[in-house]
């Protein structure tokens, strides 16, 4: 009995998150596009050495800042190479852009980049409330994410009640490892 809870416990967890994960992300595609502009911006002038200037913030980013911003993106994923990484990711969205009218790919179309991005998504339990917790949104557009959550969730068989108690469950899963 031990060993059956041992080993399907785990694997339920993995697979009711990876259910959750996929309906979370449809809500958040723009911010993962973002993530992803973003982190190609900083590789880029992180490989050519050159300082970055936030065109919003006015913010500057000289090369260690950039490394550490870099960073807060590949270490969630576990980037063992992050040069390699980093000269391959920008590599792939130069070709990309020549091919696409200097406009950068979608965030999913690198299947390496895409995972790092979606485990930046994950590693924080806070950014996920808003959407898949049941409690009270403080805004319209946290609501409407929500609603579009739970929307994909019953697409995929999932009841509004069953879709509330996996993410309760889920969340206090993950809050206890």
């Amino acid at each position: 009995k031990e060993f059956l809870k041992g080993y399907l416990i785990p694997k339920y967890v993995e697979f009711i998150g990876k259910e959750i994960q996929t309906a979370y992300l449809e809500s958040y595609s723009e911010y993962g596009q973002n993530l992803f502009d973003r982190y190609v911006t900083y590789a880029d002038f992180w490989i050519q050495d050159q300082e970055y200037r936030d065109p919003e913030t006015g913010q500057l980013f000289d090369r260690e800042a950039l490394n550490a911003e870099l960073e807060k993106t590949e270490k969630p994923a576990g980037i063992s190479n992050p040069k390699d990484f980093r000269n391959e990711i920008v590599n792939f969205v130069l070709r990309a852009r020549a091919a696409n009218d200097s406009m950068n790919p979608k965030w999913t179309s690198y299947e390496k980049l895409r995972t790092v991005i979606e485990k930046k998504m994950f590693s924080n339990t806070e950014d996920l409330l808003p959407v898949i917790s049941f409690n009270t949104k403080s805004s319209t557009d946290d609501q409407k994410k929500h609603d579009d959550f739970v929307a994909r969730m019953t697409e995929k068989g999932y009841t509004q009640k069953q879709v509330r108690l996996l993410c309760e469950w889920y969340l206090r899963v993950r809050k206890a490892s």
